[in-house]
């Protein structure tokens, strides 16, 4: 329940980041974070990646989607992972091989948040 509750959080804050007009002002970027996921099963990469305020992109092989689609897409993957910054990567790993992912050999997930702290999880199959 609180992971879904998380989940949620972070889709109201993307959308009040979209809602809200961009900035270049430097104190401003204070406040951007970018979420980068990248995903590969049977030498297909997958990448789901979200750029503060409104840049969604979708990758799978060399196809790129970007827009309202890439949007839907991110937000199936974070409700796949149940996406949490405190769980750990064995965690997320389950979850993809149980959903859509059952061949999975490699998930990198960046997580930048609005302190400009990077967290990291990385998982390779072969180690």
């Amino acid at each position: 329940m609180r992971k879904w509750c998380f989940i949620q959080g972070v889709l109201l804050l993307l959308t009040i980041l979209l809602a809200s007009p961009a900035s270049a002002a430097g104190t401003e970027l204070m406040s951007v974070f970018s979420l980068r996921i990248t995903v590969v099963e049977q030498g297909t990469e997958y990448e789901w990646e979200y750029d503060s305020p409104n840049k969604y992109e979708y990758e799978q092989g060399e196809r790129v989607i970007k827009g309202d689609l890439a949007k839907d897409k991110m937000e199936h993957i974070l409700e796949v992972l149940q996406f949490d910054e405190n769980e750990n990567v064995s965690s997320f790993v389950e979850r993809l091989k149980q959903s859509d992912y059952p061949n999975l050999e490699r998930v990198d997930i960046r997580y930048m948040d609005s302190d400009s702290r990077l967290h990291t999880w990385v998982w390779n199959k072969d180690r």
